[in-house]
């Protein structure tokens, strides 16, 4: 699974290389995607953490590196703890991120080619 996003991220990454749209869009995409995505990785783990029974993840999440967490706004992570589907939560994000990058035309692909990221 974390493979698959690390494809994903890295795919989307490549299809902004030549990217018609302002460089500094390009580049608040790609900071806001890698922190996402870095969360999401931080959240799934912990949440195999709490399944296990071995750790309690209250304290555990403290110990996980995440990717400028600071970059993302306060609101959004008050939100995500509050929720209990925090996973669903930030992969939903990031399919939003997506899909607005899209319409400002931050790829340089194809939509059919686009939607493989969908797909990992």
């Amino acid at each position: 699974m974390l493979g698959e996003w690390f494809d994903a991220t890295s795919s989307l990454m490549a299809f902004c290389k030549k990217s018609q749209a302002d460089k500094r869009d390009v580049l608040i995409f790609q900071h806001t995607l890698v922190r996402l995505v870095s969360l999401l990785n931080a959240t799934v783990l912990m949440e195999l953490a709490a399944g296990s029974g071995l750790d309690k993840p209250e304290t555990r999440a403290f110990e996980l590196e995440l990717i400028d967490a600071e970059g993302i706004d306060r609101e959004s992570l008050m939100t995500i703890n509050q929720t209990h589907d925090k996973v669903e939560l930030i992969f939903q994000w990031i399919q939003q991120l997506i899909v607005e990058s899209q319409c400002h035309q931050i790829f340089s692909v194809a939509p059919p080619v686009l939607s493989r990221s969908f797909q990992e």
